[in-house]
């Protein structure tokens, strides 16, 4: 049996469609209907409906068992090739930017310099991606602020935290309390945190808000904090990088009748790999000191 088979079972099964799983795996319809014909003779059995007409793939009775196996073969064949081009030690890490950049950064560091050190490779993207990455086994664990329910992966809280309002001062106060109504949303810099976070904000701020800019990651985000009318909101984790950034950061709560929390969650595939469950025993346990050590976060190990 072939990994590519495999793969391209699994693809259509994913798709539900021959013809997105041919354009996914960038073959033609007719090769992997050969391959799949090929797959079937092989093993003696029947994957797939085949009518006439119907463009969706239904899988037999021995389709839905074979699914788990092929799971199986695929994550043989992955660490085969792990054992062959990378150290046993490495772990691959997906994280959104707000998560990787603040709580997690320490724990890279700790855990690449430990007694047992870890070889990570940290892959940045947004929560649909790396959900896909985690379901792929690409990577080993992610971290995300948008939870969705995925088949093969379990998703966790890791811990909730406060959003807070940030601006630059030339000689910032003690944490205030400040009313929604003050801020001018001209001056506004935003940055998407997530749907329920945009949902939060549009109900607060109303939906036509018109912002100073709109930015996709945190670096760009403290650029436009150089001037006292510029603002932004950001989740607690961040602070700390804001304060390392500059001293002239002012901080302030804002004033509602109900406190607003963001949750972040740990993602892990249901089957992990065998070959990283040790490197995942120690990320983890690293991950549950540092967590605890920060200031605002609410966990939920």
């Amino acid at each position: 049996m072939d990994i590519v088979d495999v793969e391209l079972f699994l693809s259509i099964v994913k798709w539900n469609s021959i013809t997105k799983a041919s354009e996914s795996m960038h073959f033609s319809q007719s090769t992997v209907s050969y391959r799949l014909k090929q797959l079937e003779k092989e093993l003696g059995i029947p994957l797939f409906h085949r009518n006439k007409g119907i463009r969706t793939s239904e899988l037999t009775r021995y389709g839905e068992l074979f699914i788990p196996v092929a799971e199986k073969w695929r994550s043989v064949y992955q660490d085969t090739q792990e054992l062959k081009y990378y150290p046993e030690n490495m772990l691959t890490i997906g994280a959104i930017d707000s998560i990787g950049s603040s709580v997690l950064a320490d724990v890279y560091y700790a855990v690449s310099e430990g007694e047992r050190p870890l070889c990570l490779k940290i892959i940045t993207a947004y929560s649909s991606e790396i959900y896909n990455l985690v379901e792929n086994k690409t990577a080993d664990i992610g971290f995300i602020a948008e939870p969705c329910k995925r088949k093969n992966v379990i998703t966790k809280p890791l811990f909730k935290q406060k959003y807070y309002v940030v601006r630059y001062a030339k000689y910032p106060s003690a944490v205030r309390r400040i009313n929604p109504k003050d801020l001018d949303s001209r001056y506004e810099i935003y940055m998407y945190w997530g749907g329920d976070y945009e949902a939060w904000h549009e109900q607060i701020f109303g939906e036509s808000t018109l912002y100073h800019a709109w930015v996709d990651n945190v670096s760009l985000l403290q650029r436009f904090l150089t001037d006292e009318k510029y603002w932004a909101i950001i989740p607690g984790s961040l602070l700390q990088r804001f304060y390392l950034g500059t001293g002239n950061v002012q901080v302030d709560e804002l004033e509602l009748p109900q406190p607003y929390e963001r949750t972040c969650y740990i993602i892990k595939h249901r089957q992990p790999k065998v070959s990283k469950m040790e490197s995942l025993r120690i990320f983890e346990g690293a991950l549950e000191i540092f967590v605890s050590q920060i200031p605002d976060l609410v966990t939920d190990f």
